[in-house]
């Protein structure tokens, strides 16, 4: 089961959608636990969860479009079965294969930064793409024994660094 709590996003000049502007309100987050409570993450009200059976598992998703054409999505990909996960090297490997196989849904992207990270006790990738018509992807991937887990934001190349985007990645807890 999904649990939702409210809130209201903090900040007094710069909401959501970054600077103020006159008769916009602040958005209002939720807090979303996943099923099991296997991990924990923020949510704009609002978002669509998708939960879809596979011929394999399950799919669990989250995604939000902001009016900016900012788009925040959370995928939870459970095999009906637990697989092994390699470590050390063999899961960095894993990881470079995720994101190649990833890469592949923004066709002429390029590669601007990517690096190894570490959220609690998963150790994962994150890579952020420029992409057409000026237009960024940033991703965060971790492979687990139980799911797949990929976080996602894109949307126009002047919003990679915006405060929603950063509130969104930084609130992903697991356990």
């Amino acid at each position: 089961m999904v649990q939702r709590r409210f809130f209201v996003a903090a900040g007094a000049a710069v909401g959501l959608f970054g600077t103020s502007t006159p008769g916009r309100a602040e958005a209002v987050w939720v807090a979303v636990s996943g099923p099991g409570n296997r991990y924990r993450l923020k949510m704009p009200l609002g978002y669509r969860y998708l939960q879809v059976p596979t011929h394999d598992g399950t799919l669990n998703s989250y995604v939000y479009m902001l009016p900016d054409k900012v788009t925040l999505e959370f995928l939870d990909v459970v095999p009906a079965t637990p697989h092994p996960v390699p470590s050390g090297a063999a899961l960095a490997t894993a990881l470079e294969q995720a994101q190649a196989g990833m890469m592949r849904s923004w066709p002429g992207s390029t590669v601007r930064e990517q690096r190894q990270i570490e959220t609690g006790p998963l150790a994962g990738r994150e890579f952020v793409l420029a992409a057409a018509g000026d237009r960024f992807v940033r991703a965060r991937l971790y492979l687990t024994a139980q799911a797949v887990y990929s976080q996602v934001a894109q949307g126009p190349a002047a919003r990679l660094g915006s405060p929603l985007v950063t509130q969104f990645f930084d609130s992903l807890r697991f356990g």
